[in-house]
């Protein structure tokens, strides 16, 4: 045990079992706890994932729905569960047995016939559960995707240095707000926004409308089409101190490219520079 005073800090590792309380004081005592990792572990990540997996195998295989073998309740479940030693028992007796009667009981027989039947049934699950996991195993990207999801909508919003504002939409007027093919522009947060890919459609996850009252405003995603995403990825992933032109995204579509960077600046999750003259010569909406 131990007694912590005012401005003292106790370091726990994770999953440490323990409890707090309050010193008899006639003076009020508040603390802080702070979670690292929290809804972060592997166990997180499967829970998203194999009832997923489970869902998609059980469409698209047909022993998985069929139905469970009858009367299966008579042989399976603990009340019917017969440990090793036990079965090395009843064989032992049942050498005992035939050395001298030459014949096995009914009641043995009856034994190996149930044991046999859980062990096919035994093996028949384990069939089904790896079905399912292989179905998990092709699954491991669309499930981190999920839970960067989940991250987004989970934290707080962000909060911009008065450097990075100056690059955003909230300083339209100050950076002109026009995307031209020569414009520089970067995530204006590293972390801020995620690309997921979902029914056929590139789509842009962000933080930024984020409250400080806990999921107080959902998620607000924009949809691009599934072309977009090569463009989308290069947008999100160069992060200070790095800068990428809009006319080197990749899309076959000058415009195009000028639009997606567009569409992300006003949306506020996008960091604009024009470092040299607007290049005019290509015209948007």
């Amino acid at each position: 045990d131990v007694v912590l005073g005012p401005g003292d800090l106790l370091y726990m590792p994770r999953g440490w079992v323990h409890q707090a309380n309050t010193c008899k004081s006639k003076h009020h005592s508040l603390h802080l706890t702070v979670s690292a990792m929290q809804n972060w572990s592997w166990a997180d990540l499967l829970d998203i994932m194999i009832p997923e997996a489970l869902e998609t195998a059980s469409a698209k295989s047909v022993s998985l729905r069929a139905g469970l073998p009858r009367k299966f309740l008579s042989y399976m479940g603990t009340m019917h569960d017969q440990t090793e030693s036990e079965i090395l028992n009843q064989g032992s007796d049942s050498k005992n047995d035939s050395s001298e009667n030459h014949e096995t009981s009914e009641e043995e027989k009856d034994r190996m016939r149930m044991s046999a039947l859980q062990d096919a049934f035994k093996s028949e699950a384990k069939k089904k559960i790896m079905r399912v996991c292989k179905e998990a195993v092709s699954m491991i990207t669309d499930g981190c995707d999920q839970i960067a999801k989940r991250f987004l909508s989970d934290r707080l919003p962000p909060s911009f240095t008065l450097q990075e504002a100056a690059l955003t939409s909230e300083n339209r007027e100050e950076n002109g707000g026009k995307i031209f093919p020569n414009t520089l522009v970067r995530l204006a947060k590293p972390s801020l926004a995620r690309l997921v890919v979902e029914d056929d459609k590139a789509v842009v996850y962000h933080s930024l409308d984020n409250s400080r009252v806990f999921h107080e405003n959902p998620l607000s995603p924009l949809e691009f089409e599934i072309d977009d995403a090569p463009a989308l990825e290069m947008l999100l992933t160069t992060v200070e101190p790095h800068w990428i032109c809009v006319q080197d995204l990749i899309h076959g579509d000058i415009e195009e490219k000028m639009d997606i960077a567009q569409s992300l600046y006003d949306e506020g999750i996008l960091a604009v520079f024009q470092q040299n003259a607007p290049d005019k010569t290509v015209q948007t909406n």
